[in-house]
This record gives structure tokens, sequence and C-alpha cells, in this order.
């Protein structure tokens, strides 16, 4: 008797811990694309990982798109036999071929769980950006982001 009762205090117990544990913070899930799959990165820094339930925390991030861009010079040449056995080179004129490597329709997405995303909270200067209210999945659109950039913000996180 003494047994199953001290077994159902400890299984009440561990429940309790893993509602508790479950329940008391959220955590943020962060990360970027680009629809022409050029290199974007997403940094988070501040709070990682996970927040206090019953605050609202502001998390800036960063995006950047590392790849330089890079020029090119590119000549032709051709070389032949004349009629009377010589050998002649030529060479085109020289053409600067630029690529610039831009991160196109990119989309950053954060995802909360345990929480959401605080209405309007989201900044990223140069954008007009609006966020649904209490949205727990959020889904920012950027038209580009050229070679090279950083584009900085911030977002606050309530947490449940």
């Amino acid at each position: 008797m003494r047994k199953d009762v001290l077994r159902l205090f400890t299984g009440a117990m561990l429940l309790a811990w893993l509602v508790a544990q479950a329940s008391a913070d959220a955590l943020l899930r962060a990360w970027a694309v680009s629809g022409n799959e050029f290199p974007v990165r997403l940094t988070i820094q501040g709070v990682r990982g996970r927040f206090p339930s019953g605050t609202v925390q502001t998390v800036r991030f960063t995006l950047q798109n590392p790849a330089p861009r890079q020029t090119f010079r590119l000549q032709a040449s051709a070389t032949y036999t004349t009629k009377d056995g010589r050998q002649v080179t030529t060479y085109s004129n020289p053409v600067t071929l630029e690529i610039d490597q831009t991160a196109r329709d990119c989309r950053i997405y954060f995802y909360v769980i345990n929480g959401f995303v605080v209405e309007d909270s989201l900044s990223i200067p140069g954008l007009d950006l609006r966020l649904p209210s209490r949205a727990s999945f959020v889904v920012v659109p950027i038209d580009e982001v050229p070679a090279g950039t950083v584009l900085s913000g911030q977002v606050s996180i309530f947490a449940k």
C-alpha cells in the first residue's frame, strides 16, 4: 500500500514537472531563405532559446547575404596560320562581366512555440512591415538583399 502511494505521488510530481516545463517558457525558431537560392544567413542576437513565461522579450536579428559581388575581365584570343606559314594571334576587346549575386524573393520565418510575436513589433529599417495580431508563425517577405548587405531588425516575443 505504502509503495503504491509512493509510486502515485512520484508519478504525479513527474507529470506536474513535465507540464510545468512545457508551459513555462516560449521558444523562438527563426530562419531565412531566398527564392533564387543565394546564401542568406539569419543571426539571432540577445536572448537565445527560452523566454520566461508572462514576459515580453525583444530579440534583435540580422539578415545578411554574405556573397560578394564578383567582376570578371574576359578577353578572347585566336591564333591562326597565314598562307605564308606565319602564326598570328589576335585579341578581342576586353569585356567586363559583373555578377551581382543579389538574393531575391527572401523570406524570414519566425516560429514561436508556446508564445507569439507581439503585433506591430517587427522593425527592419527601410521596410514598412505589419504583423498579424498574436501570431506564432510569421513570414516576412523581403524583395531583395544585395550581395554583402546586412539588414538589422528586432521583434518582440510574448511568452505564455
